[in-house]
């Protein structure tokens, strides 16, 4: 679930940056650029439960900010995004409702860039059980290209 939440509000971040690029390279000069977008919503969609690999109808209400700055004429840009929100769903019987964040970031300039992300979601089941998870990932590549640092860990409690 959680990978799907950052690819989700990584596009959607993507296109919001596209859509803001013509208006700052119209400002013109080389300066700072900075943007905030902000989003809020509710997602319907199967999902795998993260217990028994079945798939679930999960329903996510979303808050989201995104905040991207680059320095326009240079190769340096910055972007974070938080999304936090409620998710739910059934499963055997037992309903399942919580709360979930999701953290990312994007660093470029000349000499390396990096990106990290990390997920964090706790679930109280409606029988008294709980579901936690936990996921860091990272990712460096130096001014070659090449990657320097690279680890994925999860970490499911719970089922």
């Amino acid at each position: 679930m959680g990978r799907r939440i950052a690819w989700i509000v990584s596009l959607a971040t993507l296109l919001g940056l596209l859509a803001v690029g013509p208006a700052a390279l119209a400002a013109g000069g080389d300066h700072t650029q900075s943007f905030t977008e902000h989003q809020h919503g509710t997602i319907v969609q199967k999902e795998i439960s993260p217990c028994t690999g079945n798939k679930v109808l999960v329903t996510e209400t979303i808050n989201s900010v995104e905040h991207v700055t680059y320095f326009v004429g240079e190769d340096e840009v910055w972007f974070t995004f938080t999304t936090e929100g409620s998710a739910s769903f059934t499963e055997g019987g037992v309903d399942y409702s919580g709360h979930f964040t999701v953290w990312g970031n994007f660093n470029l300039n000349e000499r390396n860039s990096n990106s990290t992300f990390t997920f964090n979601i706790f679930l109280n089941g409606s029988d008294g059980s709980r579901i936690s998870a936990h996921e860091v990932a990272h990712i460096t590549y130096n001014g070659n290209g090449d990657i320097t640092v690279e680890f994925d860990t999860l970490r499911l409690d719970g089922c």
